[in-house]
């Protein structure tokens, strides 16, 4: 009887354990998300294409997509500028439309994707749809190779599709890598931020292609999703009208195109928002929001604000558990501090509340200007977020600093080793092949600064220019030497957070407020 129970446990703490490995191998396949270039054949496992004869001005192993804008002659979103002559600009607060002062144009959008073959201008399409199409970005809108964004219609509906393999869905943005002349920074980031970001978050997908606008080949582009609440996105508890409470999404930005969005919290009024930021609700939406809706949402926010101002941040660590999600707070800073992302808390910082959840950072957004490719040099030895935004009142708590810390050296050990992201970095480049070449034979003036705005290249700050450091010392002058500059910033940037990341304490040590808990 004994033996009996003795094996029935035993079979029962097995099939236990099976079980648990099971779901850790799950949880882990979800984090690894589709990373195109591992899944996608190259140039040369696809070989020599015998479909070449007929003419076709491209042929590449990258998907297609060609934009007919119906004879347009512009595509609005261009903004007006003056330049001032000291690197200052003054922004006027509308963008070029088209000749009937629309702000978005009709285009046809076709999208050739032969997935274990060559791809060809006269392919047939694999999606084809009428879209709204316009110039999309903050900065990105100064560059020649523009960015944009298209919603797709049918009809007075919008038209949900699978564009590249990813989630059906009708708005997308077409990211055009210019000042990035490693022309992978958003591809590269956005994957691995998902990993770090862990299965609950949601991070956009990401996949390489070649853009053709009006038959003149516009080189090498990446879509991806873009932030909206929806159950294969950001998902939220919808929104009902008249409810009194909802599932909100907000984002932090310094260039506010809606200000009806615009919603003033705590931190509005004690002006303890970064120069210039606002906070907008984007969900619900803007023609759903109530005055009643705005006032939740800016209460919501007010609360978390007032309580991590306040000396509650010192006398109750932890607190503020019961109002964030603390691991995306603390995966979310080491992601943005590890790259240097200078935008965060001035543009496209994004948080999100489902109604019956916490207060969750992220999703990230847009890593064009990362490791150290800011118009301006991004310090390599310094913590660069740690006081920026909530994260100021946040590293005053020590069990938030030590969190940060041990899930730093979980991530050195596997997702953020450095040996893992050289070689991730040198397989995309490999992948993408003749496509590099591609888009620089059409942007390779890019790599003369004097061709391109100020708002496209890099500057020498001050002390710089008095070392006697142009334009032509800080921007690179190939490829191969802005993916040398990317890697060793990388690099060194990790290796001095390896050595220094525990003195992140210093933020929550007791005699760096003691004198403001006494007053």
């Amino acid at each position: 009887m004994r033996r009996s129970v003795v094996y029935y446990l035993g079979g029962f703490f097995v099939v236990t354990f099976i079980l648990l490995g099971f779901i850790y191998l799950s949880l882990y396949e979800e984090i690894n998300r589709h990373h195109q270039h591992q899944v996608r054949p190259s140039e040369a496992d696809l070989g020599y294409c015998v479909r070449c004869n007929h003419g076709d001005t491209l042929c590449t192993h990258l998907p297609v997509m060609i934009i007919d804008t119906m004879g347009a002659s512009t595509i609005p979103g261009r903004p007006v500028a003056f330049y001032t002559g000291d690197y200052r600009f003054y922004y006027q607060r509308h963008f070029v439309t088209a000749p009937y002062d629309e702000e978005e144009i009709q285009v046809l959008v076709s999208v050739i994707d032969n997935y274990n073959d060559w791809n060809h201008e006269s392919d047939m399409p694999a999606h084809e749809s009428l879209a709204m199409m316009r110039i999309r970005g903050n900065s990105s809108r100064y560059f020649d190779k523009a960015s944009y964004r298209i919603r797709l219609v049918d009809g007075d509906e919008d038209n949900y599709l699978p564009l590249l393999g990813m989630d059906p869905h009708f708005e997308w943005a077409l990211h055009g890598p210019f000042l990035d002349k490693t022309l992978m920074r958003n591809y590269v980031w956005m994957n691995i931020a998902a990993e770090v970001m862990g299965p609950e978050a949601f991070v956009p997908e990401v996949r390489f292609f070649e853009l053709i606008i009006d038959g003149e080949f516009m080189g090498l582009y990446i879509l991806m999703e873009t932030i909206r609440v929806n159950p294969s996105r950001v998902y939220l508890t919808r929104y009902r009208r008249g409810m009194p409470a909802t599932s909100y999404l907000v984002r932090f930005n310094t260039f506010s195109h809606t200000p009806e969005r615009r919603v003033d919290t705590f931190a509005t009024y004690s002006m303890r928002l970064e120069g210039g930021n606002s906070l907008e609700l984007l969900y619900p939406r803007l023609l759903r929001q109530t005055d009643t809706t705005r006032d939740y949402v800016a209460r919501s926010v007010s609360r978390l604000e007032q309580l991590m101002y306040s000396m509650e941040i010192v006398h109750n660590p932890g607190f503020y558990e019961r109002y964030i999600d603390i691991n995306s707070f603390v995966n979310f800073y080491i992601i943005n501090e590890f790259i240097a992302n200078n935008d965060l808390w001035a543009g496209s910082t994004y948080f999100h509340k489902d109604i019956h959840s916490r207060l969750t950072a992220g999703p990230v957004w847009d890593f064009n200007n990362v490791t150290d490719n800011f118009f301006l040099t991004m310090p390599v030895d310094e913590f660069l977020l740690a006081d920026r935004g909530w994260f100021d009142r946040l590293m005053m708590c020590p069990h938030f600093t030590d969190r940060v810390i041990r899930r730093w050296h979980n991530l050195r050990g596997g997702i953020l080793a450095e040996e893992r992201l050289i070689a991730y970095k040198q397989d995309v480049e490999d992948w993408l092949g003749s496509a590099i070449g591609r888009n620089f034979d059409v942007w390779g003036y890019s790599f003369d600064p004097s061709a391109v705005s100020p708002m496209a290249r890099r500057r020498p700050t001050y002390a710089q220019a008095a070392e006697g450091l142009t334009i032509f010392d800080l921007n690179p002058s190939s490829f191969d030497e802005a993916v040398d500059q990317a890697l060793e910033f990388m690099i060194t940037r990790g290796r001095w957070l390896d050595s220094y990341i525990e003195t992140l304490r210093q933020f929550s040590h007791t005699s760096r407020h003691a004198l403001w808990v006494l007053q």
